[in-house]
């Protein structure tokens, strides 16, 4: 079905639009956040010291690590990154990792290197800039019309 044919086509690509700038924007926050923390922030050697394990949405499990590491004042901290991937991958229990952190708020704001801003992130916002590309396209074409 052509749906540049359809008097309102461009408010679904509109749609398809907003969909990509809103996961493009997160990628982008991520990455910034990141490359902020490796800038400015604090960095510690940690280890993996288990997986937190959850399940996705069709009911597969999945892991993100747990990393334990301690400040320069000895305090012990613990960090899991929010997103979770269907297997551990090379975050495996007792590998040692280096997470980034802000001393001001250890608690909250961490990094672990080549997890957070890693080439997932990069992979999801190459996805967003395709569908923005797209969106753009079709709704060029169906405002200056085939």
């Amino acid at each position: 079905m052509d749906l540049t044919n359809t008097p309102y086509a461009w408010i679904g690509y509109l749609l398809v639009l907003l969909v990509g700038v809103v996961l493009a924007a997160g990628q982008v926050r991520e990455i910034l956040r990141t490359r902020n923390l490796r800038r400015t922030g604090a960095r510690a050697d940690g280890e993996v010291v288990r997986h937190s394990i959850g399940e996705s949405s069709n009911g597969n499990t999945t892991y993100a690590p747990v990393v334990a590491w301690r400040t320069p004042d000895g305090r012990k901290r613990e960090y899991c990154p929010s997103w979770r991937n269907s297997g551990k991958g090379r975050f495996r229990v007792g590998r040692r990792v280096v997470i980034y952190y802000d001393p001001a708020d250890p608690d909250d704001r961490a990094a672990l290197r080549g997890y957070n801003g890693g080439p997932v992130t990069w992979f999801v916002l190459l996805f967003a800039a395709v569908i923005i590309g797209i969106a753009l396209l079709e709704l060029a074409t169906v405002v200056l019309g085939r």
